[in-house]
Parts: structure tokens; C-alpha cells; sequence
């Protein structure tokens, strides 16, 4: 059915070929014997076309496609999408375990340095002049926070990706170089057994997903590899150190630490509340208590040592009398154990400590600190007892792990928007609220007010800064960190906050000064206009004298967010790129001006348009996004299962932005700085950016009838019928370009092929400049060449183009009824496209997109004939539903459209490897 040989494959290549071959094989076997040979030849016909039409673009074998797809009935349509969305599934597998592969190949050939590598940045590092001590100072000091949110882009189903991981776990053994003939055909039997059921399991969930859903699956991807993961890296980063001379006494804790929005941001979202997010720190705490009970229950069986034959330490076997006395009962129980096997006794009273955690009971640990110094006590009593390599084995992994999650696993962040937080200041405090100089004497007053509010918004912000205060009192200081605000545009927005923070006894004041505080205030900067202002709204916040100290209770760091994916819709990817570097320079320098440490929140989506792709690349070409190795990133939707699903593919995830971090601060910053070039480039970047916002807005903002367009020429309707997150989809009823949500904004034009979010009036910008003059080639060619920041824009603009298919997204235009405006908007989308290809290729002087990065380049090409398919059978049944009136549709025919509709939108995600 897929025929292999249509996948260009390099020599080096040649596993992946055969690991595609063989699952799509299987796949092909699995349709035969559930379906029979005649839906196979009609999927064999199907893609034969989407193959002509790629090589020969003829109208004709358009029209013999449509008229194909249009000749099969529901039942067909839906085994058609299903068996391109499991072939892309299969690819996928196949190219993840290829890049396993090599990973595991570099590990396995240390004369060979991997770019982005621990090993090769430490090797470049040292060639830059540093000393081992100084790096390892660096990194010891580096704190990098990965955020894991529950944005609705992750568009498979946990059921679906069980056992999507279950075949790359199967493939992975057959790949071993020894198995047996019978471990062969077993593997082969498992795998083909898994894709026979996931062909009848449904791709679709029945219902819609719930807050709590979500929280599950992000600690489905703790439990699968991020608890382990930190260990690993740490292990690694050791070793390294260890080779380079530096000794292995000297260590660093851990400096990665892992937050989630999930079950704790409510921007736009009513369906968390204060009992949700609750629920969601008890569930972290338990899978995170439920590892150490596991890891705990191991040490008891391995750390058989004999006092009779190794000495332990004083302190240890006082500690161990403290906890006789605490548990007597538990303690005369042991006795019937040997008695000689004192570290055996230790892990036994942490296990039955840890157990009392869960429930709460006397005798529990109060905290994870407690935990970290029993952990200890054992390992320094091992170290001074011939038990040296013991203590730097599994245990010396569980203290890194209980320092790095200790009872709370992730920090939560609170989220929500500064209109609702406006609300309920004025409902406390009547209209003058939002009034700097008022604020700042309510909160200088110290006293805490005890007032009432009226709305269910001003309710809301109350029970959630109720339940901040109670997280940490019940569960964990550490549970909850920030309060984010959304949309915030001005230097009272934060104060508002500041405000309800002392009101629910977070920030302690006296003498008109912050002496405690035990919440971070975080604006959250997300709009064209606000980033460009945003410096002068801190300066005014670090000018206040009250503000200024309560940043002193917090070591006088300043965490502030940076909203890539807003800002993107708003001014288009150029501008909101130029914007978001600009507004992190001038954050910095008035961070520095006050005597503030910066630390920078990432607010970055799955695609390029919404700030995600290579995020180590991302940090290359943004000097101040991890000043003095700060940095805070959030991994959203299907970035999560990308990156996070594999241990190996984590670990490499991880190494890419340690080393990203490390090179940028200590090398790229200094570069650039003194390239006297860079205030010019800089410059030209304002004529570029303010071109391209121009020529953005005129497009989605100024031009009649363009919303009309966007809702019939994309799957925007589907997409509020979809059961992939508990998110609602625009953040009020009235849907205007302002209020819909970033997500289905990207994820709708994705599916369309259009991708304009992405692209859109960089060719307007560029193709002007380079018009102006002469030399303008010449300069943007020493941009590209020599400014990381400007290489980054110009690759992404670069990836983002290829995957734009003007072909396919003209087949959604003709959906629009009014063909004035479809045949409007195309066409200047189209030229547009065109543009933007031949600046960027005159720029990076290629011949085609992506000649730079020839296997994405051939992986676009290839994929494209079977994405396209499911395209058509998408672009139908949107025809259908915009054209039969719902009142003569039946209920059961309406429910099979919808669903063949929404797995078109899963195979197309899988087919383009990302949804929003």
C-alpha cells in the first residue's frame, strides 16, 4: 500500500528505510486481513494520485482526486484517514527510533563530539579560555525551568500513544544487534498485534477532556521519564567534570527544576478552580511520594552492609535511636531482622516516614528537607566507612531527585487575566483603585481588609490567592511559586496584584516596607504595543520604593514573561520576533540599572509562530533570554510527547538547553557585543519589523471580510468541536482576531496549509529593503551570516514557508461561498508566498528552502503526498457541512461527518508533525 521506494533516504540512512518499510508493512498486512484488498487498492489509488499531482501539478488529475474522494462513502472516508493517520504514526515511530539511534551512536564513539553536546561545549568552552572550575561555577549557578502546560494541542488520545510507545519500545529491542531468530518473530508478533488493535481502537475520545484529564497526562510523562531524567543529566554533567580534572567532592545541586500550569492556570479557562488546582497538588505529591516509597523499598533489599563488617557513623546510629523513639512499635518489629544491618533499619524508618507523609500522620516528615538529610546522614556515613562507590550510586541519584521534586514534584504557577484582577480591586476598593499612588498606600498600610465582592469574577480571584495561601501552608512551600497576569499593560496592573498578595497575608509589610513574601509577582507582556513599552512599566515598578523591597525579600529577582504566541497574532512573526528581542534587551538594561536580576519566562508555543521550534537554537539568537543562566520556558501540547516521551530523546532535549544556556552567556553575549556592526543591523531591523506588521495588519486586521474568510477557508469550526482540551477556544463569546485564542489561530491555519501565522509580511518587509538599495542584498547576507538572532528568523521563516502548501490551502479557499473575497485573499496570500520565498533564498543564497537542512527538507517533500489526502477528505466534508442544511441532515449522519472531520485533523497534525 505505502510503497517504500517513494522515501528518499541517504546511505547512512538505511535503517530508517527499513524500520518504515517494516512497520507500514505490517500496518498494510493488518488493513488487509480487517478490511479486505478492495479498500486497500482504493487507498493505493488515492495516494498514487496525491503522487502525479505533486510531480506533474495538472488540474485534471485535481479533479480526478476530488471526484475520487467525493465518490466514497462515510464509512470509506473515515478507513481512509484512519489508515494515513496510522501511517504517519508508523513514520513518526520510525524516525524517533532512528534519532535514538544515532543519539546512542554518538554515546558509544567519544573521539566524536555532538554538537549542542555536554561534552563538546565544555571541550569549546575550555578553548575559549575557561577553566574547568569556572564552568562548573557557571553551570552550579544556572537555574532553568522547564514548564509543562496542558495548552489543547497534544491531539492523540493517552490510549492511542500507550501504544504508539509500546511499538517504539518493541522496535527498539529488535534493533539490538543479537536477538534470536525466536526473539525476532516474537517482536515482530507483538508489534503487528499492537497495530491490529490500535487499528480498532478509536483515535477519537468520546467525551471532552477535563482539567484533571490533563493533570494526568502531564504526570503521565513524570512518571515515564522526567523523574529520572534530572538524575541522568546530573549524572552526566559529573562525569564530565570528573573527566576534565575537577573532583568528583566538588558538586553542584541540581539546577533544573520542572514546573506545571497544568490544573493551575485559569486565563480564559473557568473550569479550573481552587478545588481543582488543590487536587492537582495531591496528585503530584502521591506520584511523587509513591517514586521515593519505590526507590526506598529498593535500597532496604540492596543495602544489606553488616555493622560486623563496615562501621557506620555516629550521627547515623543516633538518628536511628531518635527513630526508635518515634515509632516504637514499628522499631520492635525490626528486631526480628538482623540487627547488624543498620542501613537497612535507616531506609526502613524513612520508608514507613514517607508512608505517614501520604496520610498525613504523626511522625511524617514535616517536609522534603527532613527526607534530603536522612538521605544524607546515609550517604556521609558511607563515604567515611569504605562505602565510597555505594554513595555515589542509587542513592546519591535519589538525593539529586528529592532535592530536584522534593514532596511537590512540579511548581504550580497561578495564572489569570488583569481585567478580572481590575474587577475585584474595584469592587474592595471603589473606583480610585487602580490609582498607583492609592495602591501603594493600601499596601504600605499593613492591615489586611476584610471585604466583600459581588461578582463571580472578583469571587474567583479571591478563592484563588485563598488557595495559593493554603497550598502552602498544607502542602509544600514550594507547590506554588508565581501569579502570572495575563495582559498586563501597566505598572498598577501589578500593584492590583501586590495588593490581593498582602490582603491574603503573602507579602508581610511593615514600616512601609516588604519584609516577607512568599509569592512572585509576574507580569506578563504579550502585545506589539506592550512590548515595546514594557521596560518603561518595570521602571516605573522599580522606582517604587515599597515594590523595590518587596524584589528584596526575593533576592532581587524579577521574573517577567514574555507572550510569544499573542504577540505573533497580533503583529505577525517578524515584527512580534523583533519585538520579543528588543523588549528582553531593554528589560535588561533597566533590570540592571536597579540592581535586579532578570529572570525571563518563554511563553512559547509547539510552532514556529508561536515561538516554538529548536529552543536551544532560539536561545542562540536571543542574547538576553537566559541572563546569568536564568531562564523559564513553557513545553506545550505535543512538544511534551516529542520531547519528553523517550528518556534518550529527553536527555538529549535537556543537554541542548544547558548548552544552549552556557554558550550564550558566556561566549555569544560577548561576541555580539563588541561587533561594532550590530547597532546598524539592529536599526535595520525596526524598517523590517514596522514593514512587516504593516503589511500583517492589513491583512487579518484591514482587510474587509477577512474573518468571514479565516472561519469558512479553515477548520476553525472543527476545532471547537474537538475533545482535545478542556480550554475553550476564544476567550469570550464575541469572536474577533483579539479575543481568539493563539492556539486554534496557529492550529487552524496549519491544518489549511496557509500557515500565514508564521510567515506573513516578512516578504512585504524584505523584498522592500532589498528594493531600496543596491547594497541592501549585501547587508542582509552579513546579517544572515554572522547575527545569530537574524539566522534564526531567517531559518524559521525558512521551515515555515516549505511546510505552507498554497496548492492544497487554494482547495479551502474554493470552500469560501463569496468568490470575490476567497479569490482576493488567495491571491494576495499567494504573492505574498512568493515574495517571502525569493528574499529568503536570495538572502541565504540557496536554491531551494532548506538546502541548508536537506533531511527536514526531504522529510516535507516525502510527506506531503500523504498528508494531502487527508486534506481533500477535510476540504469535502467542510463543503458538506456548510452546504446541508443541519435540519435535513440526520443526527447519526451529522455525528459521522464530525468524526471523520476530527480525525482528519489528528492525521494532518501527525502528518505535519505538530498542531499548534
Amino acid at each position: 500500500m505505502f510503497k517504500e521506494e517513494l522515501i528518499p533516504f541517504e546511505p547512512s540512512q538505511d535503517r530508517l528505510r527499513r524500520d518504515i518499510r517494516f512497520l507500514t508493512g505490517l500496518l498494510t498486512e493488518v488493513i488487509r486481513e480487517q478490511e479486505g484488498e478492495e479498500l486497500l487498492l482504493k487507498i493505493e489509488e488515492i495516494r498514487t494520485l496525491a503522487q502525479e499531482i505533486r510531480v506533474q501539478g495538472n488540474p485534471l488529475l485535481i479533479e480526478s482526486q476530488k471526484k475520487l474522494i467525493a465518490s466514497l462513502d462515510l464509512n470509506e472516508c473515515y478507513k481512509v484517514a484512519r489508515a494515513f493517520t496510522i501511517y504517519f504514526q508508523m513514520v513518526n515511530i520510525a524516525e524517533e527510533v532512528q534519532r535514538i539511534r544515532r543519539l546512542r551512536d554518538y554515546e558509544r564513539s567519544p573521539e566524536v563530539f555532538q554538537e549542542m553536546s555536554l561534552r563538546k561545549l565544555f571541550k569549546d568552552l575550555i578553548e575559549e579560555g575557561y577553566t574547568p572550575q569556572e564552568i562548573l561555577d557557571f553551570i552550579g549557578q544556572c537555574d532553568i525551568t522547564p514548564v509543562l502546560t496542558a495548552h489543547p494541542t497534544e491531539a492523540k488520545r493517552r490510549t492511542v500513544l500507550d501504544h504508539l510507545f509500546s511499538i517504539s519500545g518493541q522496535l527498539i529491542q529488535l534493533d539490538r544487534e543479537d536477538p534470536t531468530i525466536v526473539e525476532k518473530e516474537s517482536l515482530t508478533k507483538r508489534i503487528k498485534e499492537t497495530i491490529e488493535i490500535l487499528w480498532q481502537t478509536c483515535e477519537l475520545r468520546s467525551r471532552k477532556v477535563e482539567v484533571l484529564d490533563e493533570v494526568d497526562q502531564t504526570l503521565y510523562f513524570f512518571d515515564r521519564t522526567i523523574i529520572s531524567l534530572l538524575a541522568n543529566v546530573h549524572d552526566k554533567i559529573r562525569r564530565e567534570f570528573i573527566r576534565l580534572g575537577v573532583s568528583a567532592s566538588q558538586d553542584i545541586d541540581p539546577f533544573i527544576h520542572f514546573g506545571s500550569w497544568v490544573g493551575a492556570d485559569r486565563d480564559g479557562n473557568p473550569n479550573v478552580t481552587p478545588a481543582v488546582t488543590v487536587t492537582t497538588a495531591k496528585k503530584q505529591r502521591r506520584l511523587i511520594i509513591k517514586f521515593y516509597l519505590l526507590s526506598i523499598e529498593n535500597c532496604i533489599r540492596k543495602f544489606s552492609q553488616s555493622i560486623d563488617l563496615a562501621h557506620v557513623s555516629k550521627k547515623l546510629l543516633d538518628s536511628l535511636e531518635l527513630d526508635k523513639k518515634a515509632f516504637p512499635e514499628f522499631a520492635q518489629g525490626l528486631e526480628r531482622y538482623e540487627n547488624a544491618e543498620i542501613y537497612r533499619k535507616k531506609f526502613s524508618f524513612i520508608y514507613r516516614k514517607l508512608e505517614y507523609v501520604l496520610s498525613g500522620k504523626k511522625g511524617r516528615y514535616l517536609n522534603a528537607d527532613e527526607f534530603i538529610a536522612d538521605l544524607v546522614t546515609i550517604q556521609e556515613s558511607l563515604q567515611k566507612n569504605r562505602g565510597v562507590i555505594t554513595s555515589e550510586g542509587d542513592l546519591k541519584r535519589l538525593i539529586v531527585q528529592a532535592k530536584a521534586f522534593r514532596f511537590h514534584l512540579a511548581r504550580l504557577d497561578f495564572r489569570d487575566h488583569a481585567q478580572k484582577v481590575h474587577t475585584t480591586i474595584k469592587e474592595l476598593l471603589g473606583g480610585q483603585a487602580l490609582e498607583a499612588p492609592f495602591l501603594i498606600n493600601k499596601i504600605a498600610a499593613g492591615e489586611r481588609r476584610q471585604g466583600s465582592v459581588s461578582s463571580l469574577a472578583a469571587k474567583d480571584i479571591l478563592a484563588q490567592f485563598k488557595a495559593f495561601r493554603q497550598l502552602k501552608e498544607f502542602f509544600d512551600a514550594d507547590i506554588v511559586g508565581s501569579y502570572i497576569l495575563s495582559m498586563t499593560q501597566s505598572s498598577t496592573d501589578i500593584l492590583a496584584l501586590m495588593y490581593l498578595a498582602k490582603n491574603e497575608g503573602l507579602i508581610h509589610v511593615a514600616h512601609k516596607r516588604v519584609k516577607k513574601t512568599s509569592i512572585g509577582l509576574v507580569p506578563l507582556f504579550e502585545t506589539i504595543q506592550v512590548l515595546q513599552n514594557c521596560h518603561q512599566i518595570m521602571e516605573e515598578l522599580f522606582s517604587i520604593g515599597l515594590y523595590r523591597s518587596y524584589l528584596k525579600a526575593r533576592d532581587d529577582v524579577q521574573e517577567i514573561m514574555l507572550g510569544y504566541s499573542d504577540s505573533s497574532k497580533d503583529g505577525g512573526y517578524l515584527a512580534a520576533n523583533w519585538h520579543l528581542y528588543q523588549a528582553q534587551k531593554n528589560l535588561y538594561k533597566t533590570a540592571r540599572k536597579f540592581g535586579v536580576k532578570i529572570k525571563f519566562f518563554h511563553g512559547k508555543g509547539g510552532t514556529i509562530d508561536r515561538g516554538g521550534g529548536e529552543s536551544h537554537r532560539a536561545i542562540l539568537g536571543q542574547p538576553y533570554s537566559a541572563v546569568g543562566g536564568r531562564i523559564k520556558m513553557t513545553e506545550q501540547g505535543e512538544v511534551v510527547s516529542q520531547k519528553y516521551a523517550n528518556p534518550v530523546v529527553a536527555k538529549r532535549n535537556i543537554e541542548q538547553l544547558i548548552t544552549a544556556v552556557a554558550w550564550t552567556n558566556l561566549v555569544t553575549n560577548l561576541e555580539i557585543k563588541k561587533d561594532p556592526k550590530l547597532d546598524a543591523w539592529e536599526a535595520d531591523m525596526v524598517r523590517l519589523s514596522h514593514d512587516a506588521y504593516l503589511s500583517y495588519r492589513r491583512l487579518v486586521v484591514e482587510t474587509p471580510g477577512f474573518l468571514e474568510f479565516y472561519h469558512q477557508a479553515t477548520p476553525i469550526e472543527i476545532l471547537k468541536i474537538t475533545k482535545i482540551g478542556s480550554r475553550p477556544a476564544a476567550r469570550s463569546a464575541d469572536i474577533t482576531i483579539d479575543q481568539l485564542r493563539a492556539i486554534p489561530w496557529v492550529f487552524s491555519w496549519l491544518q489549511s496549509r496557509y500557515i500565514v501565522s508564521a510567515w506573513y509580511g516578512a516578504g512585504h518587509a524584505l523584498k522592500k529593503y532589498i528594493d531600496e538599495s543596491p547594497k541592501a542584498l549585501d547587508v542582509l547576507r552579513k546579517m544572515y551570516r554572522q547575527w545569530p538572532f537574524f539566522t534564526s528568523i531567517i531559518h524559521n521563516l525558512q521551515i515555515s514557508l516549505a511546510k505552507t502548501d498554497l496548492y492544497i490551502a487554494r482547495l479551502y479557499s474554493d470552500v469560501v461561498p463569496n468568490e470575490e473575497l476567497r479569490k482576493k485573499i488567495h491571491e494576495d496570500i499567494e504573492q505574498e508566498h512568493q515574495a517571502a520565498v525569493e528574499c529568503v533564498l536570495l538572502i541565504s543564497e540557496q536554491n531551494e528552502l532548506l538546502d541548508y537542512h536537506t533531511v527536514l527538507q526531504d522529510s516535507i517533500k516525502v510527506r506531503n503526498p500523504y498528508v494531502d489526502p487527508l486534506n481533500y477528505i477535510q476540504v469535502r466534508f467542510m463543503q458538506e457541512k456548510g452546504q446541508i442544511s443541519h435540519a435535513i441532515m440526520t443526527d447519526a449522519k451529522r455525528a459521522k461527518i464530525d468524526e471523520i472531520l476530527l480525525l482528519t485533523v489528528n492525521g494532518i497534525a501527525a502528518g505535519m508533525k505538530s498542531t499548534g
